[in-house]
Parts: C-alpha cells; structure tokens; sequence
C-alpha cells in the first residue's frame, strides 16, 4: 500500500513539471516526416550540394547536416571533425580557415563499393550553411552541432536569425547535454531535439509510466532503433513513442535505409524517417 502511495504521487507530481509539447515549426511539417541524413550520403557524397539538391528534388521534407567552424569563423557542414576521410587532404576543420576548406576535393574519396570513386575531381566542395540557405532559403533543416570547443551556438544562433529562420524552419540538435543546454539558452526561440541523456532517462522512466517526471524542453526526439544505455541496449518501441509524444511533440528514427524497415518504424508510430537513402523513403512514402 505504501508503495502505491509513494507511486501515485509520483505519477500526480509529474504533472506539475515543465513540459514543452508544442513549437511553430511543428506546424510546417507533415507527418510521416521524411528527412534527408547528411543530404543522402548513399546516394551522393556526404552533405554536398549534389546530394541537397537531390533530396529537394525528391520531395524531401527537411534536410539533414552538421556544423562546424573555421578558425576564421565560417559555419561550414561536415560531419566529421577533420577532413581527412572523404576529402584528399588533411585537417581539422576549426584549425583551418575558409579558403583553405574551398581548395580540397571534398569527394575524393567518397565511394559506396570501395572501389569506385565516381565523383573524384569533378568539383565538389565543402558547403558553408550560408551557401545552403541561400540555395534553399524556404527548406526545413535538422542541424546537429558537432563543434563543442570553441563553442559555436552563438554563431548559429546569429546565422539562423540572419536568414529569420530561426523560430519556424529548423531543429537543432546534439548528442551532448552541454551543447544543446547552451544553444537554447542564447536560441530560445529554435525548436530543439532531445540529447541522448535525456533520451535514455526518459526511456527508463517510460517502462513505469513516469515520464512526465522529466523536465522536457524538446520536441523532437531523434534516436537510433537500438541505442546503447548503461542498462545495456535498450529498444525504441510503440511505448517509448507514446511517452514522449506529449502534445504535438515527434519522434524521428534513425538512420533507416530499407522499405521494409521503413515501413515497420512507420507501423510503430514514429512520425519522421532518417535516410541516407531518401529514394527508397519517397517511394514507401509514396
């Protein structure tokens, strides 16, 4: 009895935590929302202009990308710290400046089979965000912060409101609690997606129908469908969705690259896709 007590409170004490359920850019997306990972690296080289120009052809709703800076304080999108695996140089990006990115092959060794690198000296460059939103001033974009020190949300926070996109066009995200916590601190009007922290601890609190005790300020949640935990792998399910889909709030699975997977994640109750593939999404979608 005393249990139940101690449970009951818990479960009616959650409802006076803080809870963000809604955000104006939810209104701007249809559900199943269909996102681009990296602009469909499986189909073009990682996040080039090829690749985004491909996906907004197809009818993608919102692309995909990470950030970076230059030592010259350009935002630039790559999805790893250095340019060493896809370009034919090296470096590390916040080391480098701007003109230094633009003179690399950034597909020299861009490849799907390993053997074949069919975009190798046919011009492609590393894109700084300014070059994407001046390209695709009225798209959706899911940014994900991969630049913790020095940090740079004060520089996409000036960025995303330079091009008045800031509070109906993009989610920003991050693995990292730190990251994330700062730029909704000097961002507070970006919609922004739940860091794997608070991913995991509101999967725990899931299983006992008590995740209204987790302060949620997200309204996305991106998560892999298998995702590691200090309780082992845990499984995204029809119960996780539902405790997290409070309001208008959504969760995304990622990073899913066949129709039957496709279709069984949309079965689930997810409510967007992300693809390195964002073919095969269109044509299940379709």
């Amino acid at each position: 009895m005393t249990l139940f007590k101690i449970y009951l409170f818990l479960y009616l004490f959650g409802f006076l935590i803080p809870q963000k359920t809604t955000h104006p850019v939810l209104n701007n997306i249809k559900i199943p929302v269909t996102i681009s990972h990296q602009g469909g690296n499986k189909v073009y080289p990682d996040q080039s202009m090829l690749a985004f120009n491909n996906s907004v052809r197809l009818g993608i709703q919102v692309l995909e990308l990470d950030v970076h800076r230059t030592s010259d304080s350009v935002l630039v999108i790559h999805h790893d710290t250095s340019i060493d695996r896809l370009t034919n140089k090296t470096g590390i990006i916040k080391e480098m400046t701007w003109d230094e990115l633009q003179s690399v092959d950034g597909a020299y060794n861009w490849t799907i089979n390993g053997e074949d690198y069919p975009y190798r000296g046919k011009g492609v460059k590393i894109l700084s965000l300014e070059q994407l939103f001046d390209q695709y001033p009225n798209q959706l974009y899911d940014i994900e912060i991969k630049q913790n020190d020095p940090p740079i949300e004060n520089d996409l926070c000036d960025l995303l409101r330079k091009y008045d996109i800031a509070s109906d066009q993009v989610i920003v995200a991050s693995f990292y609690d730190n990251i994330i916590n700062r730029f909704h601190d000097v961002c507070p009007e970006v919609a922004i997606s739940l860091s794997v922290n608070k991913g995991t601890k509101l999967y725990v609190l899931s299983r006992i129908g008590l995740e209204r005790l987790l302060p949620v300020n997200s309204v996305i949640a991106q998560l892999p469908l298998t995702f590691p935990s200090p309780f082992g792998d845990l499984k995204l399910d029809k119960r996780y969705i539902n405790a997290f889909s409070k309001g208008e709030r959504q969760v995304w699975v990622w990073t899913v690259d066949d129709s039957s997977t496709m279709e069984a994640v949309i079965e689930m109750g997810a409510h967007g896709i992300l693809t390195d593939r964002p073919d095969v999404l269109m044509n299940v979608i379709q």
